[in-house]
């Protein structure tokens, strides 16, 4: 039993890097997004975001995947057959996909921009924002779901 509950203890602690850097790195960014030009260039904070996600959205992920599987094997869940288990797993996977389809490359190209074309920075700001937001709000729906267990 203790080492199950230490399992969770790391799950949780996995959840709390990967749903808290997303949700304050969105705050952040376009906070100073409407300073950029001004007193504020976006290429460093642009950078600061793709080392963020790469060490606390990329470890925490980790470390909540590993955890999450090592605990439906020491619990011997159905995960497929365990309505809220499914709904966090299929809510986590989708963000991820999102993250790495979107949202990273997004970053890349924002960290990589010369400074010179505005338009196109804004376009690569605006959509990793709001797919970015839309993935965080899976992210929370994923915790709900994981927190409540409805229907299981």
């Amino acid at each position: 039993m203790g080492d199950y509950l230490s399992l969770k203890a790391l799950h949780v602690i996995g959840a709390l890097l990967l749903v808290g850097n997303v949700t304050v790195t969105g705050f952040w960014a376009a906070f100073l997004y409407r300073r950029r030009g001004r007193d504020v260039a976006y290429r460093p904070i642009a950078m600061g975001i793709l080392w963020s996600d790469l060490i606390f959205t990329f470890g925490g992920g980790a470390l909540l995947t590993i955890t999450g599987i090592l605990m439906v094997k020491a619990g011997q869940l159905d995960w497929r057959g365990t309505p809220w288990l499914w709904t966090g797993i299929v809510l986590l996977a989708a963000s991820t996909l999102l993250w790495l389809v979107f949202l990273l490359p997004d970053q890349v190209r924002m960290e990589r921009h010369d400074g010179t074309d505005d338009r196109t920075f804004r376009r690569h700001f605006l959509r990793w924002s709001a797919i970015g937001w839309f993935s965080t709000a899976l992210l929370f729906a994923a915790v709900w779901f994981m927190v409540r267990k409805p229907g299981g």
